[in-house]
Order: structure tokens, then C-alpha cells, then sequence
């Protein structure tokens, strides 16, 4: 109905090729890019009463008119959105029609579209803070170095609650919540902030956002340290619930209602902490030991036999998926200026240009930046042979399998606790795995060599005089 590039850019809900993964991964990586600059940043959540009832439907329309949305489709519009009304049953009793004067078809196609286009403008008075949107689900952050940064970013809040008034939409101010991501806490600035009802708005260390737990430190541990409960609680219930242990029904079991938990954005929060990548691991390690036949293998010939990853590995697997996507163009990048890019060798063939850390960065922040998506999925993505980082043109699941196929290749040998000593690496990450089996090919290409020349000089030798 409308040209893409008409809609909102920070908006990711109800956008094909856009989800929750693509807004957080976006938002997230312009709060360590500003960390990684000197500066602290705020953050403050909005929250909208009743978002989609609210939405105003003359202003909804004459906005329809603005985007060019006129003739028999604005007419089209019009009557879908006019002419509504809506009945009561209390009781067995009911109630006289009323007019609907607000909101979008809920259920419909439409709606979240019409939804969309209303919350189009809302940075339109905006100046220097940044937005970013899904679907109703919006934030407002600004770098923070001075009091001219809080003042900014206290004069873009306040065009927001006007942008509200106009748009005759409300907000619910109880529930707006500050988090402050600190460059150094030595130094944080003193701000306070209030919602558009003159309310303070509480300042948390951590919350949550589409479903993933931010920290105002930019660490996920504590998002991972809730994830591997609930995983524990969930495998608890389906051991108590299921008395099979046959592989098949606990495969199923295991893959449809505990990995998907697993999954969900882990291409945003994928630990590089030891501790953190082994709590998780062994939550696997102790479902599928259950299964019968698997009690006399190692958790490493356990995945083998079973044809399963290491969440680990599985974790890397969908960063390297999700860049193919950016750098194909079917998924949204992080930055429309900072974003992944790639780059064709005739040789190397394609790369992705890996982020430099600035020097003069903390090492807190260094650590930040170099375990988030923006450098370490074109990391990941290099260490993939060259004819799978050349695919293109093709689908996710052509990418997927041939991904799928490389990777039998690569050992997977997750180091969790009493298998330190067996490891032929000191990690099982694909970028470690890569430099160890270049290193290896190089070691037996030179070892092959001298046996050559060896064997070449046996050739060419010459027998001494009076020898038989």
C-alpha cells in the first residue's frame, strides 16, 4: 500500500524482513557505538495506553492523504475505517450500537499498517536524540557527556508527549522507565527525567525489551543467567511429564520446547563468557544423557551419534545465517552508515570488513563492542570457507545447507567442565576453529614438502666410487 521507504526507518514491527531481532540488534549497537565514543547514554522506554485502540481516525486519514493515498484506494480506506460500530453483552444483555470513533481493525491485515503510518512522524520534532520503534514499543536515547546532552534529550521527550496530544494518543506514564548505560560510572552524569504527567521516571538497572533482558552495564549475563532457570524449570517438567526416554520422542521434545526458548535473539545476547557458554551447555548435556543408549558416550560422541550442535555452535551458526542475510539484502542492517558491509577479493572472495575497536576505549567497553553482532559476526562469517561466503543470489535455505555441510567438517567440541583436558583448542568458536585448521593444513603442506625433497634428494643421489 505504501513504498517502504515512506515508512519510518527505526520502525521494525509488522515490516517484512524486519522483527524483533533486527530492532534490537539495531538499537543495541547504537548504544555501544556511542560507549565506545566516550559517552554514557540514556534510554527512556514510552509506553502507549491502549495503542491501537486510540488511533485517531481522522488523523490517520488525513495523514493516508499526505502519503498521496487518494482516489478509489483513499476511498476504499476511508470506508473500512468509518461507519463502524461496536455492541456490548453483559448478561445475556445487550447493548445499543455505538459509533466506533478510534482505533484500527484489530485481527485485520490493515490495521498494524494504518498503525504504522499514524506512528510514522512521531520524531518529526526530534533533533539530536535518536528513536527507535516496534510497532508501539518505543524508546528515546541520547549520548550523554554534559547537562547540554540531558537538556536535548529532555527538550526531544518533550516533542514526543506534543507529537502525542496532536495524534490524540495517550500515554501510560506509570510505566515509563529510564536505563542509563554507564561509560564510566566515576564520571555519570546526574539526570532526572518525568513523563508527560509531570510523574519521575524511575531509573532501572536492568528491564525488559521485546523479550531480552537489557543491563545498564551492556552485559546479557543476567539475561542468561534467567534463560538457563527457565530452560532448567521447562526440561524439569517434560522429564516429570514424559516417561519415555526413546530418542525420538525426546528429540522432538527437546528441539520443539526448549531450543526454541534457547534461540530467541540469541545472534543479540550469545555469551563469550566461559561460564555463561558453559551453563548453557550443560543444560543440553544433561537432557540428552537421558536418552536411552546415550549413558556409556561422551557428551561430545553424544552429539556426534545424535547429529545435534553444541548450543554453542548452534548459537554461531545463526549469526553466520543472519549476516548472509544483511550482505544479500534481505534482512535490515544494524546501521545505515556503521552497518555490516562486504567486500570481494578475486582471491579471498567475499569478506565482511570487521570493526576496529577505539584504543582508547575501557577495556569493559572493549569487551562489549568485541562480543557484540557488529564485529563479531563478520568474524564469524570470515572464518566460513570461500565458496559458502560466495553464495549469493540464491535462498536462505540454499545458504543453510550449504553452511549445514561445512560445518560437518568443523569438530565440535564444547568445553564444558571434565573435557578442558581432551581439547584440541582452547575454544569451540568457529573463528578459533578456522585459525587451527589453517595452521594445521599450512603444517602438513610444509611436512609434506620436506618429505618430497627428501625423497627427491634419495633420488639424485649419487653412489660412491667402488660402491656394489
Amino acid at each position: 500500500m505504501v513504498e517502504t521507504c515512506q515508512f519510518n526507518p527505526s520502525q521494525h514491527g509488522f515490516r517484512s524482513g524486519r522483527s524483533c531481532l533486527s530492532q534490537l540488534l539495531e538499537h543495541f549497537d547504537h548504544i555501544t557505538r556511542l560507549l565506545e565514543e566516550g559517552q554514557s547514554v540514556d534510554i527512556i522506554y514510552l509506553d502507549f495506553a491502549k495503542a491501537f485502540d486510540k488511533v485517531d481516525i481522522g488523523v490517520t486519514l488525513r495523514k493516508l492523504k499526505t502519503l498521496g493515498i487518494t482516489g478509489t484506494l483513499g476511498r476504499w480506506l476511508h470506508c473500512f475505517l468509518t461507519g463502524r460500530s461496536q455492541t456490548v453483552i453483559v448478561n445475556g444483555t445487550k447493548s445499543s450500537p455505538r459509533t466506533v470513533v478510534s482505533g484500527v481493525p484489530q485481527g485485520s491485515v490493515l490495521g498494524p499498517l494504518l498503525f504504522l503510518i499514524l506512528i510514522g512522524d512521531i520524531d518529526e520534532g526530534v533533533t539530536s536524540s535518536f528513536i527507535s520503534s516496534f510497532a508501539d514499543d518505543t524508546r528515546i536515547g541520547h549520548g550523554v557527556t554534559s547537562q547540554e546532552d540531558i537538556i536535548a534529550l529532555k527538550r526531544d521527550l518533550q516533542s514526543v508527549y506534543e507529537w502525542a496530544k496532536t495524534n490524540n494518543m495517550e500515554f501510560n506514564s506509570d510505566k515509563f522507565e529510564l536505563l542509563r548505560y554507564h561509560h564510566n560510572s566515576s564520571t555519570q552524569i546526574e539526570a532526572s527525567y518525568t513523563a508527560d504527567n509531570g510523574s519521575p521516571i524511575e531509573e532501572k538497572e536492568a528491564l525488559k525489551d521485546l523479550g531480552v533482558i537489557m543491563s545498564s552495564n551492556g552485559s546479557f549475563s543476567h539475561y542468561i543467567m534467567e534463560k538457563v532457570t527457565k530452560m532448567k524449570s521447562k526440561i524439569g517438567w517434560v522429564l516429570r511429564t514424559f516417561r519415555t526416554r526413546e530418542l525420538r520422542p525426546m528429540l522432538t521434545l527437546w528441539k520443539q520446547l526448549i531450543l526454541s526458548d534457547h534461540d530467541y535473539c540469541s545472534q543479540l545476547w550469545s555469551p563469550v563468557k566461559v561460564g555463561d557458554i558453559q551453563s548453557l551447555e550443560m543444560l543440553q548435556r544433561s537432557f540428552i544423557r537421558r536418552i536411552s543408549g546415550m549413558q556409556d558416550l561422551s557428551y561430545w560422541e553424544q552429539l556426534k551419534k545424535l547429529k545435534l550442535y553444541s548450543l554453542e555452535r548452534r548459537r554461531e551458526r545463526y549469526i553466520a545465517i543472519y549476516v548472509w542475510r544483511i550482505i544479500e539484502g534481505n534482512a535490515p542492517n544494524i546501521s545505515a552508515t556503521h552497518g555490516i558491509t562486504a567486500l570481494s577479493h578475486p582471491r579471498r572472495g567475499r569478506t565482511c570488513r570487521v570493526p576496529n575497536v577505539s584504543p582508547s576505549a575501557t577495556c569493559r567497553i572493549k569487551s562489549i563492542r568485541h562480543s557484540s553482532f557488529a564485529i563479531k559476526g563478520p568474524r564469524i562469517f570470515n572464518s566460513l570457507p570461500k565458496d559458502v561466503r560466495n553464495f549469493t543470489g540464491g535462498t536462505v535455505d540454499e545458504f543453510k545447507r550449504k553452511l549445514d555441510y561445512h560445518l560437518q567438517t568443523v569438530p565440535d567440541e564444547p568445553l564444558i567442565p571434565g573435557y578442558t583436558a581432551f581439547r584440541t583448542i582452547d575454544s569451540n568458536s568457529l573463528i578459533d576453529w578456522h585459525t587451527h585448521l589453517v595452521l594445521h593444513r599450512r603444517d602438513t603442506s610444509v611436512e609434506d614438502s620436506r618429505h618430497s625433497g627428501d625423497a627427491n634428494l634419495q633420488s639424485l643421489r649419487v653412489d660412491p666410487p667402488g660402491s656394489p
